[in-house]
């Protein structure tokens, strides 16, 4: 999936460009969470990219139009929202769609691919008019998809003594000395996209507090939570270094550490 993934979607190898642009490189690991399963973590390198200071120079200039094609690359890379309604409206939506006996739960069905385009582009035709409707249930599912996998909801996996609950042996996102989410939700909002004009720093638009951002695309191909964003600060930039440091050098885990961890899942299933 992928070696899928890099080959059509990044571009990789593929004699054209992917989806956030031509990749000059990647850097890939997969990790395992506290329930055991796998997800991986990937950076891009996309080519002819401008460091943090070159994008902040252009921006604050006001005679130049690259604010302007930065936040329309930036808000096709990545969404903050739902594409059919407020979360309140799209929940409400799949609830209702959920009842019907010929529903499918895009999370356990596999994605189907648009028809061929109009080479003629009318907008009248059949074919168009099959590709606007293929669109329609794009947006449709996607925001079913994101509504069941990445909507966040604090918690704590902590008994009220305080000691760990041994039926989840992983940790809450509020199971902290600060008591504060570790995934820092409830996030930022802001209705467009907007720009300090002193310090250059950019907020993209992104109208729901729980959700992470995320690309339809990648949501649609891989049917379940993804969190996708770009480096925008020289902070940023330096912490995901310091990340992908730990990962190269990270030893393996003792044996000792796996069969604890393989433990609760054994006690759960006994259950």
């Amino acid at each position: 999936m992928i070696k899928a993934f890099i080959l059509h979607v990044l571009g990789v190898d593929a004699g054209r460009p992917g989806l956030y642009g031509d990749t000059s490189a990647y850097y890939g690991t997969v990790e395992q969470q506290g329930r055991l399963t796998l997800h991986l973590h990937m950076l891009l390198w996309i080519r002819g990219g401008l460091t943090p200071e070159e994008i902040r120079k252009r921006i604050v200039d006001p005679d130049s139009d690259f604010l302007s094609k930065m936040v329309e690359y930036l808000e096709s890379c990545h969404s903050g929202e739902f594409s059919t309604g407020s979360q309140e409206e799209v929940l409400s939506n799949v609830e209702i769609s959920a009842k019907d006996e010929n529903y499918l739960d895009p999370t356990e069905t596999l994605p189907e691919p648009p028809a061929a385009p109009c080479k003629r582009k009318c907008g009248a035709c059949k074919i168009c008019t099959t590709a606007n409707s293929w669109w329609s249930v794009f947006q449709r599912v996607v925001d079913d998809i994101v509504s069941r996998s990445n909507i966040h909801k604090c918690g704590t996996n902590k008994n009220r003594d305080g000691s760990q609950n041994k039926a989840r042996a992983y940790k809450g996102c509020l199971d902290n000395m600060w008591g504060k989410c570790k995934a820092r939700f409830p996030r930022p909002t802001f209705a467009h996209s907007e720009v300090d004009p002193v310090t250059g720093a950019l907020n993209l638009k992104k109208k729901e507090p729980w959700i992470n951002t995320f690309t339809p695309v990648v949501s649609y191909l891989f049917r379940c939570n993804t969190d996708i964003t770009s480096m925008r600060s020289g902070t940023a930039i330096r912490a995901v270094l310091m990340y992908v440091s730990d990962y190269i050098t990270k030893v393996s885990l003792k044996t000792h550490v796996v069969f604890d961890s393989v433990r609760p899942c054994f006690r759960r299933i006994q259950k």
